[in-house]
């Protein structure tokens, strides 16, 4: 039997920040996928707080190609959307510097010949912002980034798992840390959630 390996990149959410036991999504996803098909995956969360989707590229470049994946799932992005309190000038990246390196990565991972499955972003939770929070994101950002994000997976000819207008209909609050890092309850829904959609598209 051949062994298949799982792939991730991401930001602090996908390496599994303020879970209480140390796991994260992706950990949790991974139990979820051994205890119906043992011994049949191992998993290589590449993920790294702070990135932003150039980061995303070039972690790729000499983290995805020189490995073999059979599966990687991208969830990155919030980290592009940082703003300072009381502006409308984004910090980081323009809409359409967005899309070229988003274009980048999802080329670079074709490469490879592993499945690719692209997630979108979860909402922030505004109110937990305090008046001394310098660096804020906004949900109108959120939005706007998810809509370019599945365009481009659209393209690409690649499956995008969409999720927000989920969580923005639940109590949120309750499932975060803070204003966007979600806790152990929140890193375990997200775990069932992949789990389900991958089942549901044939990928594990």
């Amino acid at each position: 039997m051949m062994i298949k390996c799982i792939g991730a990149i991401g930001d602090s959410i996908t390496h599994g920040f303020y879970d209480d036991q140390n796991l994260g999504w992706f950990t949790r996803l991974g139990q979820m996928i051994l205890a119906e098909h043992s011994g049949e995956y191992v998993f290589n969360n590449m993920s790294q707080a702070g990135d932003t989707i150039a980061d995303a590229v070039h972690r790729s470049l000499y983290e995805v190609l020189s490995r073999h994946f059979d599966l990687i799932i991208v969830n990155i992005g919030i980290n592009d959307l940082r703003r300072r309190k009381n502006s409308d000038m984004q910090l980081d990246f323009s809409e359409g510097r967005r899309a070229e390196y988003w274009q980048q990565l999802l080329t670079v991972l074709q490469k490879t010949g592993a499945k690719i499955v692209v997630t979108d972003l979860l909402p922030v939770v505004e109110s937990r912002y305090t008046p001394e929070a310098t660096l804020l994101r906004r949900n109108s950002d959120v939005e706007c980034y998810n809509r370019q994000i599945k365009e481009l997976c659209g393209q690409n000819n690649i499956p995008f798992f969409e999720r927000y207008p989920d969580w923005k209909d639940r109590n949120i609050e309750s499932l975060y840390k803070d204003a966007l890092h979600p806790n152990t309850q929140g890193h375990q829904l997200i775990a069932r959630q992949m789990f389900d959609f991958l089942k549901a598209e044939n990928l594990i």
